[in-house]
């Protein structure tokens, strides 16, 4: 029973294993700074090496349980051996025991040899059957040992890698923790690019229509100032109308200008604005695939665990 019982617990440790295996495949799908061995690839790795040292030591359980089984059924050959062999001579001694001068089957036989090549001393008959018990009882005992040593091994190897198992659910959860708040923290850098991209666009077009509003008072001074320069002769004189269209022109070529440095610098930070919200976008689809890994791949795999370990049923 005590065998089967590991055998029973080695087989059980292949879900774990597989579900540990399977954990660090799909944490390999993460993506660009996710894809990174953090303390979750840490301790899924350390429950690997830990199921994997479970298994040669339970292995080795069995095996010892087979050497132990094979003495024991070696002990119990020798003894029904010497039990057929003394039930025989016992019954060999009584039939001579009833024998008489009377009996049945009496023959005259030859002179027999006190000692011939078959017959043993009476201490070598006694140690042959002191040994048999001897043996017997050494391998009783060393197979009540080999059950205790087998159900601590399973219960100590269970114990361990259920606080294992414990570790990487606290690394998990302590993970997705990280992940969310990183993933809220770069909602809210997102929703303020997209409200300072509209406050920008609004300021671009307000500048656009400043700008384009310019456009009929430069071609009204730039006209009367083709027109006026038409005067003839001494008339083409520098007025003061001629100095105020001079500096009217001045004036709204002054503001086109500002108003397309101001439209320049509007775009720049449109533009960099719009990189810097791509940017967000592609971090946070990062990070929305490595929470469903973790949280929908790993996390509900890991439930079918259960954690019962891999002791089995009745233990």
């Amino acid at each position: 029973m005590s065998k089967k019982k590991t055998q029973q617990a080695l087989a059980s440790t292949e879900l774990p294993t597989e579900v540990s295996q399977n954990c660090l495949k799909n944490r390999e799908n993460r993506e660009a700074i996710d894809l990174v061995q953090d303390l979750v690839d840490d301790e899924l790795i350390n429950e690997l090496n830990m199921l994997s040292e479970v298994q040669k030591l339970l292995a080795t359980r069995i095996g010892d349980s087979d050497q132990r089984l094979k003495n024991l059924n070696d002990c119990k050959a020798n003894l029904e051996y010497d039990i057929r062999d003394k039930e025989e001579c016992l019954r060999l001694d009584e039939h001579c025991y009833k024998l008489n001068n009377g009996s049945a089957g009496l023959q005259q036989v030859a002179q027999p040899s006190l000692y011939d090549g078959h017959t043993t001393t009476v201490d070598k008959h006694e140690s042959f059957s002191q040994d048999n018990l001897e043996k017997s009882e050494v391998a009783r005992v060393m197979s009540c040992l080999q059950r205790e040593l087998n159900d601590f091994s399973i219960n100590k190897s269970n114990d361990e890698l259920q606080k294992q198992s414990e570790l990487v659910g606290s690394m998990f959860r302590l993970r997705l923790k990280e992940l969310t708040a990183a993933k809220t923290n770069l909602d809210g850098q997102l929703e303020k690019t997209n409200q300072e991209i509209s406050s920008v666009e609004d300021s671009l077009h307000q500048l656009r229509e400043a700008l384009r509003s310019k456009d009929g008072p430069m071609k009204v001074a730039t006209t009367r100032f083709a027109v006026r320069s038409k005067r003839p002769n001494v008339e083409q004189t520098r007025d003061y109308v001629h100095g105020g269209l001079l500096s009217e022109i001045n004036d709204i070529s002054g503001s086109q200008e500002a108003l397309k440095q101001q439209i320049a610098s509007a775009e720049e930070t449109l533009h960099r604005l719009l990189k810097n919200k791509e940017r967000l976008q592609q971090d946070i689809e990062i990070k929305k695939k490595s929470i469903q890994i973790d949280e929908q791949q790993c996390l509900r795999l890991r439930k079918t665990l259960s954690w019962r370990g891999f002791r089995p049923a009745g233990m």
